[in-house]
Formats: structure tokens, C-alpha cells, sequence
């Protein structure tokens, strides 16, 4: 009698690793650099609008997620370098054609959530008792873990090997990619602060590179990650993926 075959496990995408994606990043950025300058530029104005509106009113808060649009269309430039596809500049327009609801929905929720966790945190940390501690402190944990949330929704998104899967499926991913590898994605977090702080105290920085630097390193470290959990979770990476190229 003919035994019968073992099933054979489903090949995993190499493990990503945080010195890999930066100096993968480190090229892309050299290659790219004339089709990310002008969208890193395009946030930092917008950026920079949204500032002086809640600088001259209150109410100009409501205007920040907004800046969603152009850090859309910053990653699906990012993770189209990372999945070695053709990219022009006007990927990053068509964040603000294409999918202006997702985009806002998305940049609304990481907004809401932050606000709401901030004033926790504020308020807690004013009041005298415990219990407000233990709120700021929720709060406090809450808002890192929003922090590594946006940096790896926002490239599974905007993965063009993702197109076809509904919105609310990424988002889900994302969530569980966090929850699967916490330490690896908080570090991912702190080398991803750690670059905006730098570009943030060197001012001309933020404006021409550091927010798209962030987002091709975010990106070269996610979407391996990402197709990983996939296979594990559905016994294959999504259609269209591929190895994230060393070289443009």
C-alpha cells in the first residue's frame, strides 16, 4: 500500500533584518533620490500648512490627517523600489487620486487614536492618584505601540502585491505583524525615530530626506516581514510578491 505523502511546508522569504533595510534604504536613496526629493518635499509643505493652521487656530488640528496624502504617496514610491517594480513621482500623486478615502480613513484613525491617547496621557500624569498613573501609563505604551502600527500599516497598504486585497485585510495584517513580532518591529520604531530626530535637528533634512528615508527603510524591513506572516498564515506569499531587490 502506497503511503502517503507528507505535506511540504510552504517556503519562507528570507527574515528581514534592521542593518539589511538601511543599507538597502542607503542605495535605494541614491538611485531614487530625484523621484523622492520632490515628495519628501511635497510633505514637508504640507506639513508645514498644517502647523501654521493649528498655530493660528486650535481647530487647525482637524487638518492633520490630511498629511495621510502625502505619506501615501511617499510609500507607494518606497515599496515599489522595494518590490523592484518600474516607479515614477506620479505615484506619489496618486495617492491624491486614486484612494483619497482609504488614505484619509487611515490617516484619520492614526490621528484620533493619537490625540485620545495623548490627552490620557496628559491628564494622567496632571493628576495625583494611582489610578491616573496607571492611565498615563496605558496611554503612555499605548502610543508606541500607534507608532510601530503606522510605520508598518502604512507600507502594507500601499504594497502594490496587496492591490487587490481589501483594505481592512492589510490593516489586519499590520496589526498582526506587531502583535507576532513586537521586539524586532519596536526595534524597527526606535531606528525609525531615531532618523526623524536627526532630520528634525538638522531642519533641511526633514525637508529633503529624512521622511522618505524613513519610509524606504520601514519598507525594505516590512514587506519581507509581512509576506513571512502571510505564507505562515495562508501557506503562500501574496501574488505579485517578490525578493526585495539589493539593487535598484
Amino acid at each position: 500500500m502506497a503511503s502517503r505523502a507528507e505535506p511540504v511546508a510552504p517556503e519562507l522569504s528570507p527574515a528581514p533584518s534592521i542593518r539589511s533595510a538601511v543599507g538597502g534604504a542607503a542605495r535605494d536613496f541614491y538611485y531614487h533620490s530625484w523621484r523622492l526629493l520632490p515628495a519628501n518635499i511635497l510633505w514637508s509643505v504640507v506639513a508645514l500648512v498644517i502647523l501654521i493652521a493649528v498655530i493660528i487656530a486650535p481647530a487647525g488640528i482637524l487638518l492633520l490627517p490630511v498629511l495621510a496624502l502625502p505619506t501615501s504617496g511617499i510609500f507607494r514610491i518606497t515599496t515599489r523600489i522595494a518590490r523592484g517594480g518600474s516607479v515614477s513621482f506620479w505615484d506619489a500623486i496618486d495617492a491624491w487620486r486614486t484612494t483619497v478615502g482609504q488614505t484619509l480613513a487611515l490617516g484619520a484613525g492614526i490621528v484620533g487614536a493619537a490625540v485620545v491617547l495623548a490627552t490620557n496621557l496628559v491628564l494622567g500624569l496632571a493628576g495625583s492618584s494611582p489610578l491616573g498613573w496607571a492611565v498615563a501609563t496605558l496611554a503612555g505604551w499605548g502610543l508606541v505601540v500607534l507608532w510601530l502600527f503606522a510605520w508598518t500599516a502604512w507600507p502594507i497598504v500601499v504594497d502594490p502585491a496587496r492591490a487587490g486585497r481589501p483594505v481592512v485585510d492589510r490593516i489586519r495584517l499590520a496589526a498582526l505583524l506587531v502583535l507576532a513580532h513586537p521586539i524586532r518591529i519596536g526595534g524597527l520604531g526606535l531606528v525609525l525615530g531615531a532618523i526623524l530626530v536627526a532630520g528634525a535637528v538638522a531642519v533641511v533634512g526633514i525637508v529633503s530626506i529624512a521622511v522618505s528615508f524613513a519610509a524606504l527603510v520601514a519598507s525594505r524591513y516590512v514587506l519581507p516581514a509581512a509576506d513571512r506572516l502571510d505564507t505562515r498564515l495562508n501557506g503562500h506569499e501574496p501574488a505579485g510578491s517578490a525578493p526585495i531587490a539589493d539593487t535598484p
